[in-house]
C-alpha cells in the first residue's frame, strides 16, 4: 500500500492590539483634566464679568446714587473746605465710583492726619471724618531754628502757640528733619512712651515733666516736678513710671525733696539722692 501523504498544518496568524503604556494613559488623563478645568474657569469668568457688569449697572451707572453731599469734618486744625478741596471729589460723582481705599491713603499722607474715617451714607453722601495728630512733646533738633513738635508715634509735626509749653526732648542731632518725617530713635521713642504712660495710668497730677535728655545711648535722663533729676532705661516705660510715682510720694511723705533718682536698676530699692 502506498503511503498516506501528510498534510501540512496551516498557521493562522492573528493581529493582537497592544494596550498603550502608563504614561500615554496618564498623559490623556491629565489632558482631560486640564480642559475640564479650562472650561470651568471660562464659565466662572463668564458668571464674573456678568455680575460686574450687572452691579455696575445698577450701582456704579446709576443717577440715583449720584453725590449730593459730601460731609467733611476735623477735630484739629484743617479746615474742613481745605480737605474737601484737597480729596478732589465733586458734587455729582457716583458714590459707589469714589474708591475709599485709595481717597484714605490720600489724606493719611498729610503730616497732621493720623486716621480717616470714610462712610457711604446711600443714596448720595459720603462722610470723612479726620482724626489729627496730637503733639506730645517738642524736639530740639537744631540750633538755629525753632523746635519741632511729635506725636506719640515720634511723626514730626510744626510748632505752634500752645506747643510751647510742652516738654522738651534734647540731645538729637539728625542730619535733617522735616515735617511729616518719623523719628525712630529709641532714646526718643522712650520719652514719648514715658509721656504717653503718664496719661494711661492717670499720673498727670503727681508727676509733670519738663525736659528730656537723649545724648546717652544707654538711658535717658529727665527732670520731673521742675527739680528731680531721674534716669530711666530704654525699656518698661509704664513699670519704671509707676515706681518713680511711689518713690516720690514716699519722699513726699518723709518730708523731703529728691535730688535725683536713678530707675535703672531692677531691685526691690530705687536709689534716691535727697537735697540736703
Amino acid at each position: 500500500m502506498a503511503a498516506k501523504k501528510r498534510k501540512t498544518p496551516i498557521i493562522h496568524y492573528s493581529k493582537i492590539k497592544s494596550r498603550p503604556g502608563r504614561e500615554i494613559i496618564l498623559f490623556r488623563r491629565l489632558l482631560v483634566i486640564c480642559l475640564l478645568l479650562a472650561i470651568l474657569g471660562a464659565l466662572l469668568f463668564g458668571i464674573f464679568s456678568g455680575l460686574k457688569y450687572a452691579g455696575s449697572f445698577l450701582l456704579s451707572r446709576n443717577p440715583s446714587f449720584a453725590l449730593k453731599n459730601i460731609e467733611v469734618s476735623s477735630d484739629g486744625r484743617l479746615s474742613p473746605d481745605d480737605l474737601l478741596d484737597y480729596s478732589g471729589l465733586q458734587v455729582g460723582t457716583n458714590i459707589f465710583a469714589v474708591e475709599i481705599g485709595p481717597l484714605r491713603k490720600k489724606f493719611e499722607m498729610l503730616a497732621l492726619v493720623e486716621s480717616v474715617t470714610i462712610d457711604r451714607k446711600l443714596p448720595g453722601t459720603l462722610k470723612i471724618r479726620i482724626m489729627e495728630r496730637t503733639a506730645v512733646a517738642q524736639l530740639c533738633w537744631s540750633t538755629r531754628g525753632l523746635p519741632f513738635l511729635l506725636d506719640r508715634h515720634g511723626v514730626v509735626l510744626p510748632m505752634t502757640d500752645s506747643g510751647s509749653s510742652l516738654p522738651l526732648i534734647e540731645g538729637f542731632k539728625p542730619e535733617k528733619l522735616q515735617q511729616g518725617d518719623c523719628v525712630t530713635d529709641p532714646g526718643i521713642m522712650q520719652c514719648l512712651k514715658i509721656l504717653v504712660a503718664v496719661d494711661d495710668l492717670g499720673l498727670g497730677a503727681r508727676l509733670s515733666f519738663s525736659k528730656f535728655n537723649i545724648r546717652s545711648a544707654d538711658f535717658v535722663t529727665a527732670v520731673v516736678n521742675n527739680d528731680t533729676t531721674v534716669r530711666f532705661p530704654l525699656h518698661s516705660a509704664h513699670e519704671k513710671l509707676a515706681r518713680l510715682a511711689d518713690s516720690l510720694q514716699k519722699v513726699r511723705e518723709e518730708g523731703r525733696r529728691a535730688k535725683t533718682v536713678d530707675l535703672i536698676p531692677d531691685g526691690r530699692n530705687v536709689p534716691v539722692i535727697y537735697y540736703e
